[in-house]
C-alpha cells in the first residue's frame, strides 16, 4: 500500500521543496568577489614533472571547466568563494573528484594515477550517482573490463536487480529499466522508451521498418534477426571496448533528454591520447578480438583515436548454421581551440552486423535459410564553448548523421500453402487469371474491374507447395543536433546553475523496401480470412520530424552544513503528425544529517515519440476469390477461370498520441565512515503505450460475390455475401506500472582483508494491460458462414510479474600485483507472474456482419452465458481459460559468479570468469500444469580475456 502513494508523497514533497526553493530565491546576499583557480596536471606514472596536456578540468556545478594546454596548466576565471566539487579527467586515468575551499586566487596542482587494476580502492561494481538529481548508476572501464562485457547488454546484470547472463550475441537484444517481464509487447515498449544516447546524440531506432506486414499479424517481429520495428535499439551493435564509462538514468531525467519513457544509457566513448591495447576474448558462444589507441598528432594539431573490433558468435555448436558477426571501426579526432576556450569531438563510426541462418543440411522438408544484414556509417561531433562572462558560462553543442544500410531475406518451402494472390495494389480491382482479360456476366455487365495500372496484373491460385521469398531493403536516416547553453550565478549561500536549449531529430528510410516475386509471396496469415502481403516502398514514406525545447533550473541552497538542492524544469517536444507534449521534472534533496542522512524524491513525465511504423503503416489488403475453376476437369484447361477481388484499407491513426510516463520516487542516502547506504522507492505509470490493435473502425465491411456458370456456360452470379474484413492499426491500447524498491549497499573496503563488499538488489511488480476491445469471430473462411462479431470489455485481463533479487558482491584485490578477484552470490528470492480476470466470458455486445454497425447489449441484459445462448447469442460465446490464473512462483534459487583479472605485467592483463560456477541447476514444477517441470539459472559458462598494452 505504501507503494500507491509514491506519486502522492513524491508530488507533495517535490512543491514543498519548489516553494523553499522560490522562498530562497527571495533572499539577497552580497555576492562575493570572484577569483581565479589554476594550475598544472602531471602523469603521476611517469618519472618527474611530466605534465599532461587536454586533461579536463573543472567545477561541474558551475559549469565552469577548461581543458589543460601543451604544458599541462590550466587556468580558471570567475570562481565563487566558499567549498565546491572539482573534478579532473584524463582517458585512461582515476579521475580526481574532490571538494576544494577556495578563499582567494588559488595555485591546485593535480597528479592523475593509471586507471588499472593496481588500484588499492578499485570499483568493478556500478556506483550510485550524487542526490538530488535523477536516479543513476554509473559503470567505469575498469567495471566493463573485469566483467568481460561482450555488448552493452551485459552491463545491465551491475544495476540494482539485475541479474547475470551469459555473454551471448544470440538474438537481438534491447535495454529493458526497471521492468520485469516476459511479455514480448512490454519489452519492445520498455526498450523503445530507452534512450541509448552516444556522446551526446541518441542511437535511433524510429525509421526501422523491416517487418512483414504488421497491420495482417497484429505484431513487428524483425526480419531474419536484428531489432523490432517496435522495441528499442539493438545494442548488440554496441561493442564496449572504445567505451569510456557508462550512466544508465533509471529515475527522472533531466529535460535536456528527449524521447524517452523509461530511462536514458550515457555512452561516454574513448577520446584523446592512450596507449595501443589489443585484446582477445572468448567463450562457448562468443569469439571477439580488439584493439584501440590513441595518439598525439603533434603540435597544436590535436589527438587521434581509433578503435576497431570484431567478434563472431554461434548459438550452439551443434547448429552451427545460425551465427552473428559484429565488425565495428570508429576514428575520433579531438581538439581545443581560441586559446582553449573551444573543445571539440569529432567522429566517423562503422558498424556491421550479420545474423545468419544458413540452410540446415538435413532439413530437406523445410529449407528454411535467413539471412540480416546492417552496414551504417555515423558521423558525429560535438564540443564545449567556454564562455565564462556574465552568467552565461558555456555553450554545448553535438550534430550527428547516421546512415544504416540493412539488407535481409527469408527463404522457406512452404506446404499447405493454396491461397489466392493477385497483383494489384488497387481497392476493389477485380482480375481474373489472364492479364487485361475482360469478363462479363449473362446480362452483359462486366465483372471484372481495372484501370491501365493494373492491365499487366492477374490472379492466380498458389500451389499447395513452393519456396517462397521475400527481402526487406532498409536503408535508414537519422539526424540529430542540440545546443544548450549553461548559465551560472551565485548569491550568497544560493547558487543557481540555469539549462536551456532545443535540439532537433529527423527519421526516415529511404529503401526499396519490402519485395518478392508475385508467383511465390510469403505465406498466407491463417488467423486473418482473406489477408494478403503486398510490396512496399519505404522511400515513399515521409521522415518524421521532431522538434524540441527545453529548460531547467539547477538550485543550489547550503543552509549552514545543510546542503538543498532541487533540479526543476520543463520540457516541450513536437513531432509530424502526433502533435507535441510537455514533460515537467523535478529532483529534488535534503540533507537532514549533514554528510550523514540526505532524504531525496522527484516527480516527472517523459514522452516517447512515435516511430515510423505506428505513425505510417502499411495497407491492409484482402484477396476475396469469386471464381475458382481450375481444379474443374470438366471445363477445358485453357476456358478455365479464376477471379478475384481485392480490397485495400488505409490504417493511419491520425489520433495517434504520444506515449507517456508518469515517474515518482522517493529514497535516502545513509553515510557512515566508509559505508554508503540508498534505497529508492519508485512507481512509473506508462499511459497511451503503442501497440497494433484493433477497434470499431478495423472492421470493414466487404461484399463477397460469388459466380458460377448456368447452363449456357454464362458466368452469374450465385450468392452476394456480406463479410468482415479486419485488420490492426496503430493505437494507444498498451498500459503498464512499474513499481519497486531498489537498494545499494556499500561497506567500502576492509583493508584488514583487502576485500570490498557491496550488496544490491531490487523488489519489482510490473502490471500491464490491453485497454482496447477484445474481439471474437467463431466463424470459419468460407464465404457463407460468415457471423457477427464478439465484443468483450477492454482491459478484461491483467498481467502481474513480480521479482525480488539480490546480488552480495565481495571483492578482493592485492593492488601490488593487480590482482583482482569477485564473487558474487545471485539470490532469487522470488519469481512469479498471474493474470487477473475480468468479464471475459459474456459479451458486451456485437459487429453486424452486415455493415460493421455497433450493437451493444443494455448494461446487466446478461448476467450469466446460459442467458446469452437462450437469447440466440450462442455464436457469441468464446471458451475462456483461466489457467494463468494460477500463480506461478519459484521458492529461492541462488547462482553463484566469479571475475578473477591478473595483471602480469605493466603491458599484459589475462581476465577469466565463470558464471554458476557450481553448477546449479534447481528444477521446479509447474502449479499451473502439474507435472511440467522447468530448470532454472545460467547453465554453467566460462571465458577468459587476454590483453596487451604497448
Amino acid at each position: 500500500m505504501m507503494l500507491k502513494k509514491i506519486v502522492s508523497v513524491a508530488k507533495k514533497t517535490s512543491l514543498c521543496f519548489c516553494l523553499l526553493g522560490l522562498a530562497a530565491v527571495q533572499l539577497q546576499a552580497q555576492s562575493p568577489s570572484n577569483v581565479k583557480v589554476h594550475g598544472t596536471v602531471y602523469d603521476a606514472e611517469q618519472r618527474g614533472n611530466t605534465p599532461l596536456d587536454f586533461v579536463s578540468v573543472a567545477f561541474p556545478d558551475y559549469a565552469i571547466g577548461t581543458t589543460t594546454d601543451a604544458n599541462g596548466h590550466y587556468s580558471l576565471s570567475n570562481i565563487p568563494l566558499g567549498k565546491a566539487r572539482m573534478r579532473v579527467t584524463y582517458l585512461g586515468k582515476l579521475p580526481i573528484d574532490t571538494l576544494v575551499n577556495v578563499t582567494q586566487d588559488m595555485r591546485l596542482d593535480f597528479s592523475l594515477h593509471d586507471e588499472n587494476f593496481k588500484i588499492k580502492e578499485i570499483v568493478v561494481t556500478a556506483t550510485s550517482n550524487e542526490a538530488g538529481k535523477a536516479t543513476s548508476s554509473s559503470i567505469s572501464r575498469t567495471a566493463m573490463d573485469h566483467l568481460q562485457a561482450t555488448s552493452l547488454s551485459d552491463l545491465m546484470s551491475l544495476l540494482p536487480g539485475g541479474l547475470s547472463t551469459n555473454p551471448s550475441l544470440n538474438s537481438a537484444q534491447q535495454i529493458n529499466i526497471r521492468q520485469v517481464s516476459s511479455v514480448t509487447a512490454n519489452e519492445d515498449l520498455n526498450g523503445l522508451g530507452t534512450a541509448i544516447i552516444r556522446d551526446g546524440a541518441p542511437i535511433s531506432n524510429n525509421a526501422n521498418l523491416s517487418s512483414l506486414n504488421p497491420t495482417v499479424a497484429g505484431s513487428a517481429s524483425a526480419l531474419a534477426g536484428g531489432a523490432s520495428p517496435s522495441g528499442g535499439t539493438d545494442v548488440r551493435s554496441i561493442s564496449t571496448e572504445n567505451i569510456e564509462s557508462v550512466e544508465v538514468i533509471r529515475g527522472i531525467p533531466s529535460v535536456e533528454y528527449g524521447d524517452l519513457t523509461s530511462g536514458a544509457v550515457i555512452i561516454r566513448t574513448k577520446a584523446g591520447r592512450e596507449p595501443l591495447r589489443i585484446k582477445a576474448k572468448a567463450n562457448p558462444n562468443v569469439y571477439q578480438a580488439s584493439m584501440g589507441t590513441g595518439f598525439d598528432l603533434g603540435g597544436r594539431k590535436g589527438a587521434l583515436n581509433v578503435s576497431a573490433d570484431y567478434a563472431y558468435n554461434i548459438n550452439d555448436p551443434r547448429a552451427s548454421y545460425q551465427h552473428y558477426q559484429r565488425a565495428t571501426a570508429r576514428v575520433l579526432y579531438s581538439n581545443v581551440f581560441f586559446n582553449n576556450k573551444l573543445r571539440s569531438n569529432t567522429s566517423l563510426d562503422f558498424t556491421y552486423g550479420k545474423d545468419t541462418r544458413d540452410r540446415n543440411p538435413d532439413d530437406e522438408r523445410t529449407q528454411t535459410a535467413s539471412d540480416g544484414r546492417d552496414a551504417g556509417f555515423t558521423f558525429n561531433t560535438n564540443g564545449t564553448w567556454n564562455i565564462n562572462h556574465g552568467w552565461l558560462q558555456n555553450l554545448r553543442y553535438v550534430a550527428s548523421a547516421t546512415y544504416t544500410d540493412k539488407s535481409s531475406f527469408y527463404e522457406q518451402v512452404y506446404s499447405q500453402a493454396n491461397s489466392y494472390y493477385s497483383m494489384t495494389t488497387t481497392d476493389g480491382a477485380i482480375l481474373s487469371n489472364t492479364a487485361g482479360q475482360h469478363l462479363y456476366d449473362a446480362d452483359g455487365n462486366e465483372i471484372t474491374h481495372f484501370g491501365d495500372a493494373d492491365a499487366q496484373h492477374y490472379a492466380q491460385y498458389l500451389p499447395a507447395s513452393y519456396k517462397g521469398r521475400y527481402d526487406i531493403d532498409s536503408k535508414e536516416i537519422n539526424i540529430y543536433a542540440k545546443l544548450t547553453a549553461n548559465l551560472f550565478k551565485r548569491s550568497g549561500n544560493i547558487y543557481n546553475r540555469i539549462l536551456f536549449g532545443a535540439d532537433f531529430k529527423s527519421d526516415g528510410n529511404r529503401g526499396d523496401g519490402k519485395t518478392f516475386s508475385p508467383n511465390t509471396p510469403p505465406y498466407r496469415n491463417l488467423n486473418q480470412k482473406n489477408a494478403s502481403f503486398r510490396p512496399r516502398a519505404y522511400k515513399d514514406i515521409p521522415f518524421i520530424n521532431q522538434v524540441g525545447a527545453f529548460a531547467e533550473e539547477n538550485f543550489n541552497w547550503q543552509i549552514g552544513e545543510r546542503n538543498f538542492t532541487l533540479q526543476a524544469g520543463v520540457r516541450y517536444d513536437h513531432v509530424s503528425v502526433a502533435g507535441g507534449a510537455f514533460s515537467p521534472r523535478a529532483n529534488a534533496s535534503f540533507d537532514i544529517i549533514p554528510h550523514h542522512l540526505t532524504i531525496r524524491g522527484g516527480y516527472g513525465i517523459t514522452a516517447k515519440m512515435p516511430t515510423l511504423l505506428y505513425l505510417y503503416p502499411e495497407k491492409a489488403y484482402f484477396e476475396y476469390a469469386n471464381l475458382n475453376e481450375l481444379a474443374n476437369e470438366a471445363i477445358p484447361e485453357d476456358e478455365r477461370l479464376l477471379i478475384t477481388t481485392t480490397r485495400v484499407f488505409d490504417v493511419q491513426n491520425r489520433d495517434l498520441k504520444i506515449a507517456k510516463n508518469h515517474k515518482a520516487e522517493v529514497g535516502f542516502d545513509l553515510r557512515w565512515g566508509q559505508m554508503r547506504l540508498g534505497v529508492t522507492a519508485y512507481q512509473e505509470k506508462l499511459k497511451n503505450g503503442y501497440s497494433l490493435g484493433q477497434d470499431f473502425t478495423t472492421f470493414r465491411p466487404v461484399n463477397y460475390d460469388v459466380y458460377e456458370r448456368n447452363e449456357d456456360n454464362q458466368l452469374v452470379l450465385s450468392g452476394s455475401y456480406p463479410v468482415l474484413a479486419d485488420y490492426y492499426k496503430p493505437g494507444n491500447n498498451r498500459f503498464i506500472t512499474n513499481r519497486g524498491i531498489e537498494f545499494d549497499l556499500d561497506l567500502g573496503r576492509i583493508d584488514a582483508i583487502r576485500t570490498a563488499f557491496s550488496l544490491t538488489g531490487a523488489w519489482m511488480r510490473t502490471e500491464s494491460w490491453n485497454n482496447s476491445y477484445v474481439f471474437y469471430d467463431e466463424s470459419g473462411s468460407a464465404a457463407e458462414g460468415r457471423t457477427d462479431v464478439a465484443i468483450y470489455a477492454p482491459g478484461s485481463s491483467k498481467r502481474h510479474d513480480q521479482q525480488f533479487a539480490t546480488t552480495l558482491r565481495a571483492t578482493h584485490n592485492i593492488p601490488s600485483i593487480g590482482f583482482v578477484v569477485t564473487l558474487s552470490a545471485q539470490a532469487v528470492w522470488q519469481e512469479a507472474n498471474w493474470t487477473t480476470y475480468g468479464n471475459d466470458s459474456i459479451p458486451l455486445g456485437y459487429l453486424s456482419v452486415q455493415d460493421a454497425s455497433v450493437h451493444m447489449f443494455e448494461p446487466g441484459q446478461f448476467t450469466t452465458r446460459d442467458e446469452v445462448s437462450e437469447a440466440g447469442y450462442d455464436y457469441l460465446l468464446r471458451n475462456v481459460s483461466h489457467n494463468a490464473g494460477i500463480k506461478e512462483s519459484y521458492s529461492p534459487y541462488f547462482n553463484f559468479n566469479i571475475n578473477v583479472t591478473k595483471e602480469i605485467s605493466d603491458n599484459f592483463r589475462v581476465s577469466f570468469f565463470a558464471n554458476n560456477m557450481f553448477r546449479s541447476y534447481p528444477r521446479r514444477e509447474s502449479k499451473r500444469n502439474p507435472g511440467d517441470f522447468t530448470t532454472l539459472n545460467n547453465r554453467f559458462f566460462f571465458g577468459l580475456e587476454l590483453s596487451l598494452t604497448l
